[in-house]
């Protein structure tokens, strides 16, 4: 019975001993990317979310970003892969990867890839994780859905505005926004959040974001458009179906 009793105590510590020392890359991890006299410093929060799937957000304080999410996030005991397209918005579709492993003094340490170019990085964790966890997307109404158009002026030249919202298979409301200027851009509209009387749409991959107030009585959404430090007004109005864009 003693035998017994030790070979289970021994057991219990053993796997105690397993637990604790297994890597998780749960936490804030603080560092800065080796770029000659210029360092970017970055804050990356690892964390898991109810159904335990990996989320994490950055935080870049030299770029003005915060709570950016990760793209691309896959992680392997402590070892961790990422795209950093969210927080790079806007600079021409530049989607920084970073590849980071586990080190024997707890730290991660990798690479830092854009454009071709590697460079290393080095992350500590500093604490508990802090990630921006992004609120789903809203079940649009009958009333938001469909087809808009507007214009808004932005450095002293005029674009003509587009606006095509839907419900997606999984429930949440998206889209397609078509900027006409001094050339077409077409972007995927990932961020559609319907309130009693506001709206806020958004395109992660151009930092550009739509907030206004939604009247679906006059088939209207007043308010602003968002893109990196600048903001404009705008109007948008509602097209019936099948009607074309004056």
């Amino acid at each position: 019975m003693r035998i017994l009793f030790h070979l289970l105590a021994g057991a219990c510590a053993l796997s105690a001993l397993n637990a604790i020392a297994t890597p998780d890359a749960s936490g804030r991890w603080e560092g800065a990317v080796d770029i000659p006299g210029s360092p970017l410093r970055l804050i990356v929060d690892l964390d898991r979310d109810g159904r335990g799937q990996w989320q994490g957000s950055v935080v870049l304080p030299d770029r003005g970003v915060k709570g950016a999410p990760l793209s691309e996030l896959g992680v392997d005991g402590c070892d961790v892969h990422f795209g950093l397209a969210a927080a790079f918005a806007g600079g021409g579709g530049a989607n920084p990867k970073v590849a980071l492993a586990c080190q024997p003094d707890g730290s991660l340490a990798g690479s830092f890839e854009l454009a071709g170019n590697r460079t290393t990085l080095t992350l500590r964790r500093s604490g508990a994780a802090q990630v921006d966890r992004v609120a789903p997307n809203s079940v649009i109404s009958a009333a938001l859905a469909g087809r808009w158009t507007g214009r808004y002026e932005m450095g002293g030249y005029a674009r003509e505005v587009t606006l095509t919202l839907a419900n997606r298979p999984d429930g949440g409301g998206g889209g397609q926004l078509v900027v006409v200027g001094k050339r077409t851009t077409t972007l995927e509209m990932d961020r559609v959040i319907e309130g009693r009387e506001f709206v806020t749409l958004g395109a992660s991959a151009a930092d550009l974001r739509i907030e206004g107030r939604f009247a679906a009585a006059d088939g209207t959404i007043a308010g602003s458009v968002l893109l990196g430090g600048f903001e404009a007004p705008i109007v948008l109005h509602r097209q019936a179906s099948g009607e074309k864009a004056s």
